[in-house]
C-alpha cells in the first residue's frame, strides 16, 4: 500500500484522534471519560498549537494512518496546555490533572538539552513498512531546521519494540522509571 508523510492539516484532526485512540493501551480508551483524558494528554494541545511540527503518514487515498506529533519548546507548550487541556484535565478529575502536570514533570531536569517533546502513533496496518521511520526522519529534520537542540519522550517500559525504534533513531535512556522510560535525542 502506498503511503508518504506531510504536514498535518486541520482537517486531519479527526483522524489524528481516532488513530491516538485506536493505539492506546486499553485502560486509557476503556470509557469516554477515559477517552478524553487520553486525547487532551496525548493530541489535542499539539494539534491546536504546534501543526508546524505535526506529521502525518497518509495512504494513497489521503487517509491518515499514522503521525508524529511534537512540541519544540517545553514551557511554551506547558503553558498552552494548561490554559486549556489542563483546565478540561481538571474537569474530568484530579487524576487526570495530576497526571498532565506528572508528565511536565518528567521532562523539566532535561528541558534545558532535551526542550522538545514528541509523540508518535501507527495504526497496525501501517507497521512494519519504514512509515514510523519517515515520519521520525521528517520530524528531526524540521526540529534540526528550526534549532531545536534536542527532544524528549517517555515510552512504556514494557514497550520493547518502542524502545529498540527509538534507539535505532538515536535516542539514548535519560532514566528508568517503574512503568516507563525517559529517553531524549540531542539533534
Amino acid at each position: 500500500m502506498p503511503m508518504y508523510i506531510r504536514p498535518l492539516c486541520p482537517g486531519d484532526v479527526p483522524a489524528v484522534e481516532e488513530i491516538c485512540l485506536a493505539t492506546a493501551a486499553e485502560p486509557l480508551r476503556g470509557t469516554r471519560r477515559r477517552r478524553e483524558g487520553t486525547l487532551l494528554l496525548y493530541s489535542r494541545c499539539y494539534t491546536r498549537t504546534e501543526r508546524d511540527f505535526c506529521f502525518v503518514a497518509v495512504n494513497e487515498h489521503d487517509r491518515p494512518l499514522g503521525y508524529i506529533l511534537c512540541a519544540p519548546e517545553l514551557s511554551r507548550f506547558r503553558a498552552a496546555f494548561a490554559a486549556v487541556e489542563g483546565r478540561a484535565l481538571l474537569r474530568l478529575g484530579l487524576r487526570y490533572w495530576v497526571q498532565g502536570r506528572g508528565a511536565f514533570a518528567l521532562q523539566k531536569p532535561f528541558e534545558a538539552q532535551y526542550p522538545a517533546h514528541l509523540h508518535i502513533d501507527l495504526l497496525p496496518e501501517a507497521q512494519g513498512q519504514g512509515m514510523g521511520s519517515q515520519l521520525m526522519e521528517t520530524l528531526l529534520q524540521t526540529l534540526r531546521r528550526a534549532g531545536v537542540p534536542g527532544v524528549f519522550l517517555c515510552v512504556g517500559a514494557d514497550n520493547a519494540r518502542a524502545v529498540a525504534f527509538y534507539q535505532k533513531h538515536g535516542f539514548t535512556v535519560l532514566r528508568r522509571l517503574p512503568g516507563g522510560i525517559c529517553m531524549g535525542k540531542r539533534l
